[in-house]
């Protein structure tokens, strides 16, 4: 699973390490497929620099993986990276259009469908009909994974307009299963043809992973994925839209248009942080700017208000705190510590947030290769541990 020689690539479509599978970004999710369900066979859409394989390979080491990408180019590039780092991952690629080559009579375990244009959603993935010929490949009692790229947790990204809002309109009804896990800006979708929910014990989850010899932070993260399958929120268009949203109106899709939708909604999200601050006691003058963040005595008391309350602001200071590390910029890592300190009352006091959002935002820092390490990774490692083994 490692590399001998040292590797690090960072680009817009793929974060690769040699020293670690898992590296904080939203490939990381696609762990959770292999846990939800059967993964003898998977197919992924999108190959870009592979940065998924190894993420389902260490969930499920058997896995036999055909990765279909449009690139050519990429798929050789991609191929000669895994046979120099990763001589021991094996997978098939084929060179095709996402958009048709499940219309094959053959049907797989796992399909994972991370296919974008660019930086943008292609046309089909929005349409009902690509939904159909994945409903159709997938065998029964099998899964399927969605990157579902977007706005953020704090922004109520299933409510229009957004594309994770079209998408819970168009997969709600074809799967009798559909819930998200987020990573910022991402959610990863778990589709399933079974009602049941998965259970943070499931046969499953205890296979998963035997015969992957995993580092310590790669195992922690990995044991996270198991009780984030089981607490994942539904993926569910939004009851209760908010002011100003527009359902009928066209669906932001590209970075520019995205990053405006973000910007409308962001006034009547902070005013709701300002809110849960008075009633914290905290100080509400500085939400808003970056001393909220920086301030610990201001931040944490207003997320835990959030977090009591159930809403979705809660997300915010978590995803700032990672994405800002993912911009090089370390000045949050006091929110890792906090974590570290806490997670064990944080995960009696508020068990959904601690799993979906917080514990996730601090193991991302923790396992981001862009950063040295921290001084409290190995204190987050064990609480981790302890979380997920009382779970």
């Amino acid at each position: 699973m490692y590399s001998a020689s040292p590797l690090l690539l960072s680009t817009s479509a793929t974060l690769l390490a040699g020293d670690r599978v898992f590296v904080g970004n939203q490939p990381d999710d696609f762990a959770v497929g292999p846990l939800a369900g059967p993964a003898d066979t998977v197919c992924v859409l999108g190959l870009g620099y592979g940065g998924s394989l190894r993420p389902l390979l260490a969930a499920s080491p058997g896995s036999r993986v055909t990765a279909v990408d449009l690139d050519p180019d990429m798929v050789t590039v991609t191929r000669a990276l895994f046979r120099q780092h990763f001589p021991g991952t094996d997978f098939r690629t084929v060179v095709a259009d996402a958009s048709a080559f499940l219309d094959g009579s053959e049907r797989y375990d796992l399909v994972v469908i991370d296919v974008y244009a660019g930086e943008s959603y292609p046309d089909f993935l929005l349409t009902e009909p690509f939904w159909r010929r994945v409903r159709g490949a997938v065998a029964p009692g099998g899964t399927a994974l969605l990157n579902a790229w977007g706005l953020p947790e704090h922004l109520r990204p299933l409510a229009p307009p957004s594309p994770q809002h079209v998408l819970a309109g168009l997969l709600a009804p074809l799967w009798p299963h559909a819930a998200y896990l987020s990573c910022r800006r991402n959610m990863t979708v778990v589709l399933r043809d079974t009602r049941e929910d998965v259970p943070a014990g499931t046969v499953r989850g205890a296979e998963a992973g035997r015969g992957a010899r995993l580092s310590p932070t790669d195992e922690a993260v990995l044991a996270l994925q198991r009780l984030r399958l089981a607490r994942a929120a539904d993926f569910r268009v939004a009851a209760d839209p908010p002011e100003g949203g527009d359902a009928g109106g066209a669906v932001p899709r590209t970075p520019e248009q995205l990053d405006a939708e973000m910007a409308r909604r962001w006034p009547e999200m902070l005013s709701e942080v300002r809110a849960h601050a008075e009633a914290a006691g905290a100080d509400a003058s500085v939400v808003g700017t970056r001393e909220f963040y920086l301030r610990r005595e201001a931040a944490v008391p207003t997320t835990l208000e959030l977090a009591r309350r159930g809403h979705p602001a809660a997300a915010l200071l978590p995803t700032v705190a990672a994405a800002l590390t993912f911009g090089g910029d370390t000045s949050l890592g006091w929110y890792g510590d906090w974590i570290a300190e806490e997670a064990e009352s944080l995960a009696v006091e508020h068990p959904e947030w601690l799993t979906r959002t917080a514990l996730p935002q601090a193991l991302a820092m923790a396992a981001n290769p862009l950063v040295p390490e921290w001084p409290w990774t190995n204190r987050l490692l064990k609480r981790t541990s302890a979380v997920t083994a009382a779970s």
